[in-house]
């Protein structure tokens, strides 16, 4: 993949692929403070980065301290742990990975892989083992399963719902048992639903019923003076473990959820409509 700047000055690199059309753009000269890159899958924003030796550390966009994931992957303090991800984006999360953890990333999209290589440092700073799957998510945990039985993730974030057409296979009462089946003792699944046109929050308190799973919803809005370029996020977290889902993190950044009236979204039913947000015109 080879870097450019077009006569906007900002965008350094357009590719496509089957899946679409992917864009990096930066903000500010490579060594400005400021300085940042970010990934556009169309019109849908896949991560963003500071640029500056500390600041590209930092956890971006929806994935701060305070988000969904962050306090999901703070749940197990200090102890090394390992870590799901469906969806990966620049690789923003791995900047929570220390030394002993494992962070997982599931990615359909090669073309995506590459790119958080070749433009983004998360991967490479990690001092956490970094492993990445190719495929469709979904299929590979099923197939990990039977070749080598649960995997014992502490966390799984499943991050594939933000754009205007998700995969509606992975938010489904099957997905969720799957994902069940790989977690440890304790473990809990991440859902990020950050979406503009989608309520998905009821949806998979629905489905964490059927599970016999607890959920709480975290809508987390950041300082406006972020220095990580953090952005307003939703999640909704699921546990079995009654000490964090009634623990401090959860009663100060937890609210409980109402839960779907419809039936429970499964690989053979789904009620996209019901979801929608509707803007009255």
């Amino acid at each position: 993949l080879s870097n450019l700047r077009e006569t906007d000055g900002r965008t350094a690199l357009r590719a496509r692929n089957f899946y679409g059309a992917l864009r990096v753009e930066q903000f500010g000269a490579t060594d400005s403070p400021t300085a940042s890159r970010r990934l556009m899958h169309g019109v849908i924003s896949h991560g963003e980065q500071r640029l500056g030796a500390v600041a590209r550390r930092l956890p971006s966009t929806y994935y701060g301290p305070g988000s969904g994931a962050g306090l999901a992957i703070a749940a197990r303090g200090t102890q090394p742990q390992r870590v799901a991800v469906i969806g990966l984006g620049v690789g923003t999360l791995a900047a929570y990975g220390r030394p002993g953890d494992t962070y997982r990333f599931y990615e359909i999209n090669p073309l995506v892989m590459a790119v958080a290589r070749s433009h983004f440092s998360y991967l490479a700073d990690s001092p956490a083992t970094i492993e990445i799957a190719q495929g469709d998510a979904r299929l590979l945990l099923q197939r990990e399963l039977e070749a080598r039985g649960p995997q014992g993730f502490d966390v799984i974030v499943v991050d594939a719902f933000s754009g205007d057409s998700i995969p509606m296979h992975l938010m489904t009462r099957e997905a969720l048992a799957l994902y069940a089946r790989h977690l440890a003792p304790g473990g809990i699944v991440a859902f990020h639903i950050s979406n503009r046109h989608l309520a998905l929050a009821p949806v998979v308190r629905r489905l964490a019923d059927t599970a016999g799973l607890q959920a709480r919803r975290v809508h987390h809005v950041p300082d406006a003076d972020s220095p990580a370029l953090e952005h307003t996020s939703e999640y909704v977290l699921l546990s079995r473990d009654a000490g964090f889902i009634e623990g401090a993190a959860m009663r100060e950044h937890g609210e409980p959820i109402e839960a779907s009236a419809a039936a429970p979204w499964s690989d053979d039913h789904a009620n996209l409509l019901a979801a929608m947000r509707w803007t009255p015109r």
